[in-house]
């Protein structure tokens, strides 16, 4: 049994799990009366084919979604039915032990970190198990559905995030999980950097115990979904021909978990469950970020108590962030995953990679097939991240009756103590200690509990660390031995008080000190009154159509390139699209925003992944006027600006209150803006700046930007020159106003945003005597058919040449 082992299996009976679904297709049209599939690999490349834009495969119809569902029965039981396969969500593991009492005809298994059981029940037993208090959902199992280029990279900003010289992040100090189909780990451009690379190869619910087999560096993925995903991740690019297809953290630590070709829930439960108690287990593994492109949409509402939703929480709450797809379910309102829909996670929406200067509706669009949230006014709080995650946090609270955290607005507190400090309480009611440093806490108004974390430097000064409330009465005290590193004080307040914090040395030495402090709360009624806590929008939207990556060819989606825009002529890579793209382009960034974190911390800590979805959220971009908040959330993805940001709250520069939080995220959709008139702008370079006769001069001019696609581009040559027609890029010269135009053909705007554009063209200097003197090269020409006010535009500027007209040449 390996780490993380699902643990505690039971064996109520004889028997191994037989109903083992495949992947599949699902296009509004293509699903099988009988709600079975099979699909082979060439029926996955026909429905692929039809489906059109959806990294294969699209979600099914969504309806509208419950406040907040507490119900604990799954409506997807057919309870006159048979036998049926279910996962159990206990409030505890020790709890699901009560399936003993029942006559199981398959046994059970739990997921011990997740208090989660998989398991077969028939319709009685399904309404038995609903009344044990210690349910909390019981949960029919479902087949859920799958739901990089420099373009996409210069686009999000990542290149800038590497090559910077004040940033040069890869994500080489950051760790990304991906719960996809597997990943090929001997991939040219993945190889050396997946560090497991797990697939689930036992029976499910019989007397075994599960087993998860490591095998990195193989390949665990026959479908090339997870590896493609990968790829977008963290690929390095080796391995390609006609460009460096590397991904959004190339130096990134991968681990990957194979749910086979088709997304089986039990399986993906049992991913998180091993992923948590592997990190509990084995302190070498510290994952930061867990990709996850599926999902499922069909008329479901967000229930925290749901199988994934529940493992998504506990992730959360041990500091990894969790991205999901929004989906492919269209351009309809109400149609976004229902594990995006959770305010703790990273919900991906998809954006087009046009770029245009010329209109920008045409900037980054949000693909028609991206999954929208539901549209409601701008001040809804089921749009406010921080409204719908407080909830949640008040929701598990009360279930667990626990406490919850709550925001603070500045939870770092730096300074000195020691001779020669002169700081004061602020308030006569307190004592003013010689070279004792105060801090002022203002807590919120329904606060209950307040934990300090205190850290010293240099380690072991013995410091008397007291509280008091604004009556100067001591509420509570630590230091009466000399405190380590750290040392945590937890103290019962009134919320909405002022409470004062004295740091006194017991000797007079200095020190630096670091105060961190948080809130929690006592919630209180009942689940039911604590709404909402669904999140109706995506957390941003990043590139997610054709997305060129790691792939296997020999997979079911290798040969599909084509389809998506692809040459075909890459051995390793290929291009695909969907939420499933955009999800692992969201991942990679959110590391390499942990990455900038960690190095700028004082401490080396890492964030909070509330912080870092906040970081991206606040600096998202507003490029299209058809954004809104429930297609892009708060806007397109910049990654220079949310690794910027990164860095400042790592660094105490800024704080959370000081980030675009709230409402305040939401995009703001920029005003419509039309470019009437032809903008080209390039340059021009040569062999020299003098020539004597019959000389040749070979130039080429750079378009490097365009507003529309051009008909013509053409440079101008003095007419005493031979322009030599048969060498370079010419169509055509013509003679025109004393000069020569050199033409050479058509260039469009997509092209140059993908890179510069060059064309080159010879001419050979006029020879004799009379021919000596100065020359004028330009200016070049770029003229568009796109029916503007100004079709032809000059660019790259004039050239003086000079000529000794006297033939040298032998």
């Amino acid at each position: 049994m390996g780490f993380g082992t699902e643990g505690m299996a039971r064996d109520s009976g004889s028997g191994t799990t037989d109903e083992r679904l495949e992947q599949r297709h699902v296009d509004g049209r293509g699903d099988r009366d009988d709600g079975s599939s099979g699909l082979s690999r060439r029926s996955v490349m026909k429905a692929a084919g039809a489906a059109g834009m959806a990294s294969l495969v699209p979600f099914g119809s969504a309806g509208t979604a419950a406040a907040t569902d507490t119900s604990v029965v799954d409506d997807a039981f057919d309870l006159s039915g048979g036998l049926q396969e279910a996962l159990v969500v206990f409030d505890s593991a020790e709890n699901a032990e009560r399936l003993d009492t029942l006559s199981l005809a398959k046994g059970y298994r739990v997921f011990d970190h997740l208090a989660i059981a998989w398991t077969f029940l028939d319709p009685d037993q399904v309404k038995t198990v609903a009344d044990w208090g210690s349910v909390r959902r019981v949960k029919r199992s479902e087949e859920l559905e799958w739901y990089n280029d420099e373009t996409s990279r210069t686009s999000m900003a990542i290149d800038d995030v590497r090559n910077g010289e004040e940033l040069g992040y890869v994500g080489e100090d950051a760790h990304v999980v991906v719960i996809d189909s597997g990943i090929d780990a001997s991939h040219p451009g993945l190889e050396g950097r997946v560090e497991a690379n797990y697939r689930f190869v036992d029976e499910g619910v019989g007397s075994r115990d599960p087993l998860w087999v490591d095998a990195a560096p193989g390949d665990t993925d026959q479908l090339g979904h997870g590896t493609h995903c990968a790829g977008i991740v963290g690929g390095d690019g080796s391995g390609s021909v006609e460009g460096e297809y590397s991904g959004m953290a190339p130096a990134v630590t991968l681990t990957g978990y194979s749910t086979t070709r088709s997304v089986y829930l039990p399986y993906v439960v049992a991913a998180w469950n091993h992923m948590l108690g592997r990190a509990k287990a084995d302190p070498d593994f510290s994952p930061d970020v867990v990709s996850n492109s599926y999902g499922v949409a069909r008329d479901m509402p967000y229930n925290p108590n749901d199988p994934v939703n529940v493992a998504s929480w506990r992730a959360f709450e041990e500091g990894i962030l969790p991205v999901f797809a929004m989906g492919n379910d269209g351009s309809g309102t109400g149609t976004s995953s229902r594990f995006a829909k959770a305010p703790h996670v990273l919900g991906a929406a998809a954006a087009e990679k046009s770029i245009s200067p010329r209109e920008n509706t045409e900037n980054r669009p949000i693909a028609d097939f991206s999954s929208r949230g539901r549209e409601l006014p701008r001040d809804a709080p089921e749009y406010n991240r921080e409204t719908t995650l407080e909830n949640l946090r008040k929701f598990w609270a009360i279930q667990n009756g626990t406490t919850y955290a709550i925001p603070a607005n500045d939870p770092r507190r730096t300074g000195m103590f020691g001779p020669g400090v002169n700081s004061s309480p602020g308030i006569g009611a307190i004592d003013e200690e010689a070279g004792a440093a105060y801090e002022i806490l203002q807590t919120n108004g329904n606060a209950d509990v307040v934990s300090l974390t205190l850290s010293i430097t240099p380690d072991g000064q013995w410091v008397r660390t007291t509280v008091y409330d604004e009556s100067g009465k001591r509420v509570a005290m630590m230091g009466e031995e000399p405190p380590h590193q750290h040392r945590t004080l937890t103290f019962d307040v009134d919320g909405g008080e002022k409470y004062y914090v004295e740091l006194e040395p017991e000797l007079s030495a200095s020190g630096e000190y670091t105060i961190t402090w948080e809130q929690e709360a006592k919630p209180e009624g009942d689940l039911a009154s604590v709404e909402p806590v669904t999140l109706f929008r995506p957390s941003l939207s990043t590139h997610g159509t054709a997305v060129m990556s790691t792939i296997d060819k020999y997979d079911a989606l290798g040969p599909l390139g084509p389809t998506y825009g692809g040459s075909g002529t890459e051995a390793f890579y290929t291009r695909l699209s969907g939420t499933s793209m955009a999800c692992p382009g969201a991942a990679g960034i959110g590391a390499l925003a942990i990455e900038a974190y960690r190095a700028n911390h004082p401490e080396g800590d890492s964030p909070d992944p509330a912080d870092v979805i906040r970081v991206m959220e606040s600096t998202a971009r507003d490029f299209n006027p058809n954004y809104n908040a429930y297609n892009t959330g708060a806007g397109f993805v910049d990654a220079e600006a949310a690794v910027d940001s990164a860095e400042e709250l790592a660094a105490g520069e800024t704080t959370v209150a000081d980030l675009q939080t709230g409402q305040d995220a939401l995009v703001d959709p920029a005003e419509k803006t039309t470019i009437t008139a032809l903008s080209a702008s390039g340059s021009r370079s040569d062999d020299g700046s003098a020539f004597t006769g019959g000389q040749t001069n070979q130039v080429t001019l750079t378009v490097s930007d365009l507003s529309h696609d051009a008909t013509e581009v053409w440079g101008v040559v003095p007419s005493a020159w031979d322009v030599r027609t048969e060498y370079g890029d010419v169509e055509r010269v013509e003679e025109t106003d004393g000069a020569k135009r050199v033409y050479f053909g058509s260039v469009t705007a997509p092209e140059v945003t993908d890179g510069d554009t060059t064309f080159e063209y010879f001419a050979e200097a006029p020879s004799g005597t009379e021919n000596t003197g100065t020359y004028t090269f330009g200016p070049a020409h770029a003229r568009t058919d796109a029916g503007v006010d100004k079709p032809v535009d000059e660019f790259a500027g004039i050239d003086t040449n000079y000529v000794v007209g006297e033939d040298t040449n032998v």
